[in-house]
């Protein structure tokens, strides 16, 4: 995702990049061509006192570098999942508050101009009262990710989606999963409860050859079906399929980070904060400990456990 910040911040005419920090010297070939500065340690980076970074490292070193750049009196964004514990979440979130800085997450998918018109067409009521909200997300294993399982690290997507659009927060979860070829779960079923009889499906594979991300929404007058790949919203009002014409292709990516450079500009706050992060990985958090368990996880009564719990034998969840 890295490379990617770079290039649109450099697009952006509101934001000025002023350098790259990565452990891959390779890298300095990327910050070359956008003419920014490369730095292979990214201290030397925070010391020029940056007004916003994006932090796109391993999950599991989220903690260190958000921290490190607290300290230097920045801004974040942290790419999602927040951290891949409650407490190194709670740290992040409360260290920028004691020094008054702004913590964005990305869960881009927010900024998906499908999800975008789909929230509307819910929050409008023309789907009437919406009962079930299903994603679909499978896809061939990318090797960059090594230091978590399919839930924290694709599943945290769409339960941030679906209570996004639900505009509450899940009541309960129950999840099964496995690990086929990878060290941690490779794919997993969630679903999640809500209030009023609500309820969310997930579906999350690394051993597909195919790639989809679709979602599925059943409501008491209509139905509709969101492809985030091609950036689609159909509806079926029960005689015909109907392009809603509410979407125009953007590339969501560009769309969060042109609004956050804009809140940081004029002082609003996260369109997706730390504090909706770490709800997403306290569910993650506890997906996981479901399937381990074999049993469903209510909230708010219940605080999510690690995940893989040192406890558990290491095969109990393959």
């Amino acid at each position: 995702m890295g490379k990617h910040h770079v290039r649109i911040y450099r697009e952006l005419p509101r934001a000025e990049l002023v350098g790259v920090a990565d452990t891959d010297g390779s890298v300095a070939e990327l910050a070359a061509s956008h003419d920014t500065p490369f730095h292979q340690d990214y201290r030397e980076l925070l010391a020029q006192k940056p007004e916003l970074v994006s932090i796109a490292v391993p999950t599991s070193l989220h903690r260190e570098v958000a921290l490190a750049a607290l300290d230097a009196g920045c801004h974040l964004l942290i790419e999602k999942p927040i951290s891949d514990t409650l407490d190194s979440a709670t740290a992040i979130i409360d260290s920028a508050k004691e020094r008054e800085l702004k913590v964005f997450v990305g869960h881009v998918e927010r900024f998906n101009p499908a999800v975008i018109a789909l929230k509307d067409v819910i929050t409008s009521g023309k789907l009437g009262e919406v009962h079930s909200i299903s994603n679909l997300r499978v896809g061939a294993y990318n090797r960059r990710i090594f230091d978590t399982g399919i839930i924290l690290d694709l599943g945290s997507h769409d339960i941030d989606l679906i209570s996004y659009l639900y505009g509450r927060k899940a009541e309960s979860v129950f999840a099964l999963g496995a690990a086929r070829v990878h060290d941690y779960e490779d794919h997993a079923a969630i679903s999640l409860k809500f209030a009023e009889s609500a309820a969310g499906y997930i579906e999350l594979s690394w051993l597909s050859p195919y790639k989809v991300r679709k979602m599925f929404v059943v409501g008491t007058e209509h139905f509709g079906l969101v492809d985030l790949i091609q950036q689609s919203l159909i509806i079926y009002d029960g005689k015909d399929w109907v392009d809603t014409g509410l979407v125009q292709r953007e590339e969501p990516l560009k769309l969060e980070l042109a609004s956050l450079v804009d809140a940081v500009l004029n002082d609003r706050p996260p369109e997706v904060s730390g504090e909706d992060s770490l709800y997403t990985i306290q569910v993650a958090l506890a997906a996981i400990e479901s399937y381990v368990k074999g049993e469903a996880v209510h909230f708010p009564e219940h605080s999510a456990a690690p995940a893989y719990p040192a406890a558990l034998n290491a095969n109990d969840h393959k």
